[in-house]
């Protein structure tokens, strides 16, 4: 647990104080901690210990002895009225969990109880009780309760930090706390703790403008909705956004936030277009409808500009967080900065350069990486994807990087980012070689069938991912790739699902999700064929003097990359091209080592 004394925030409900350092310096081994958990509304503690099931609520004080010899009776009823209301909201909503809270003042000795003798002796550690358990850990037993039922109190506990809680991860990584599993609509969830590097770095929030970049599976998504949450529990009379760039993600967050945070009303969750059309609707804003069909992007920018209008003075938000922040360009990110607190506002961009797939992509132009941020954090530790894969992921990163930058030597930063795996060795990538479209769907078949028969996976446990549903050759032929791979499917007696923008992470999934990169680039799957990559338009550049060429050249580079981040464990690609018909198909073949 000394681990805890790392976090860094600036927010006092967050801070961690000298007295707490000492205490995670000297905790026993055998006990269980919860760092700043916010049980109810209005009660903020520093930790919620846990030994043999029972339950201790700890606050640390900063008092003064100057300062309580001022206000001691004022202080004691305050810490009182504190308790009772924590009380009664137990009994109100958790009445079978036996607790206690206590408030540590490690400066200060009371000697006057001012008739809160029982509360003092129940619920404070002085400074001489500190000292004593210092010295003897154990004598901190004598401020537990009865011992809870395991299952009570896991409960208990997801209910009391919801925050601090992943929902359907396939992995639980936090071995010391049980995996729950609970229904909701007739539907089972599992929810598993966040380790305790997860929870430093979700609990570690500073003001001001925050860029957290890093590769997928490192958690960008995970810290993010976690300190959404944190905040608009800690701050229950302000308003916080999150903005994420697809409806299939805002459906994601959406439904995980309503799962988590029940009393939700000041956390929202938008698309930026979505927030825009609030915003048009709140402040009676002119929409041009017949516009809308016509030009929806010049509709859009008339919308933007009334919006830039309305907005002087409308400070809406303590926190904003945008998601996936690659997506945005630097005037959109700046848009979304007005609406923030002049002061002690709370704005967090996460973002991964190479996981834009955007139509608006522009490696030339100044992006999220340039603009002026108070802090930089890059997350490394990927809690997603076996050693393997990320081996082979960190090489393709390495050999895209080096070849962008052999083509333009000013490029000041690497599109693509390498991470460290925190899971088991995993197996090595499949590359399958291929002669025509025909063989390519028979080995899609043949791979689905060796997962299912052979490794035992079901069939929701694989995705199979290609670039487009269908594309225009220059003879003008059209080739429908899903249709033809659907109808393999189903002459095989596959089942399989079509991803969309309403198919999530959480939703149950009856058969293998085949989808183009677009509409899995929110998805995750233990198993990921990768496949008719010859349908990718730039598998060469022509003429590496053109800007454009590199520009579309990493554009499709970005797409494979966003494509084998979807496998947790098992990634099999099958093409029909090879190194020398295609570029990428060599940086692929040469990163699987």
């Amino acid at each position: 647990m000394k681990n805890y004394i790392n976090i860094d925030s600036e927010l006092d409900a967050l801070k961690i104080k000298e007295v707490e350092k000492v205490f995670y310096e000297n905790i026993e081994r055998d006990v269980k901690i919860i760092p700043k958990v916010t049980p109810f509304k209005g009660i903020n503690t520093d930790m919620l210990y846990i030994k043999d099931n029972k339950a201790l609520f700890i606050k640390f004080m900063d008092t003064t002895e100057d300062i309580f010899y001022i206000l001691e009776e004022d202080l004691l009823e305050v810490m009182s009225e504190e308790n009772d209301l924590l009380s009664l909201k137990m009994k109100q909503s958790h009445s079978d969990i036996k607790y206690n809270y206590v408030f540590v003042m490690p400066y200060v000795d009371i000697e006057e109880d001012y008739g809160f003798s029982e509360f003092i002796y129940k619920h404070i550690i002085d400074k001489s009780k500190l000292e004593e358990i210092m010295n003897d850990k154990k004598l901190l037993d004598n401020y537990l309760e009865e011992s809870n039922n395991e299952v009570t109190l896991n409960l208990f506990m997801m209910d009391v930090c919801p925050e601090y809680y992943l929902l359907n991860s396939k992995y639980h990584l936090n071995k010391n706390f049980k995996k729950i599993s609970f229904y909701s609509d007739d539907y089972e969830y599992s929810a598993t703790m966040l380790n305790q590097s997860q929870l430093i770095k979700s609990i570690s929030i500073k003001y001001g403008d925050i860029l957290l970049k890093g590769a997928p599976g490192t958690g960008k998504t995970a810290i993010m909705l976690s300190r959404a949450i944190k905040l608009a529990r800690i701050y229950p009379h302000h308003k916080f956004l999150i903005i994420t760039p697809s409806k299939q993600g805002c459906n994601e967050l959406r439904e995980k936030v309503k799962l988590l945070y029940k009393n939700n009303n000041n956390l929202e969750i938008h698309t930026y277009s979505s927030f825009i059309f609030k915003l048009a609707k709140k402040y009676n804003l002119v929409i041009n409808y017949s516009l809308l069909k016509k030009d929806y992007e010049k509709a859009f920018e008339n919308l933007i500009k009334q919006a830039k209008n309305i907005i002087k003075n409308k400070k809406m938000f303590k926190g904003i967080f945008v998601d996936k922040g690659e997506q945005y360009s630097s005037e959109e990110i700046y848009f979304l900065k007005e609406f923030l607190y002049k002061t002690k506002h709370i704005f967090n961009v996460y973002s991964c350069e190479s996981s834009n797939i955007s139509n608006d992509l522009n490696i030339f132009k100044p992006n999220v990486n340039n603009l002026a941020f108070d802090e930089i954090i890059e997350l490394k530790d990927n809690y997603k994807q076996t050693k393997r894969l990320v081996e082979f992921v960190n090489n393709f990163s390495e050999n895209a990087n080096n070849y962008i930058h052999s083509l333009r030597e000013n490029k000041t930063y690497n599109e693509f980012y390498k991470s460290i795996s925190k899971r088991e060795e995993g197996k090595s990538v499949d590359i399958i070689k291929v002669s025509d479209l025909d063989e390519q769907i028979s080995s899609v078949i043949w791979e689905i069938e060796h997962l299912v028969e052979d490794k035992g996976l079901n069939y929701s446990d694989i995705g199979i991912v290609y670039p487009y549903n269908k594309k225009k050759l220059k003879s003008g032929k059209m080739i429908y790739f899903q249709y033809m791979l659907r109808k393999a499917l189903d002459e095989a007696e596959i089942p399989y699902i079509c991803a969309d923008e309403d198919l999530t992470n959480m939703s149950e999934k009856f058969g293998i999700t085949i989808s183009n990169i677009y509409n899995m680039s929110n998805l995750e799957y233990k198993a990921l064929i990768l496949c008719e990559l010859e349908m990718l338009y730039n598998h060469k550049i022509i003429d590496r003097s053109q800007d454009y060429q590199i520009n579309d050249f990493v554009g499709d580079l970005n797409k494979v990359y966003s494509a084998i981040n979807r496998a947790c464990d098992d990634l099999t690609i099958i093409t029909a091209f090879n190194e020398e018909s295609s570029d990428i198909i060599k940086l692929l073949i040469e990163s699987n080592i």
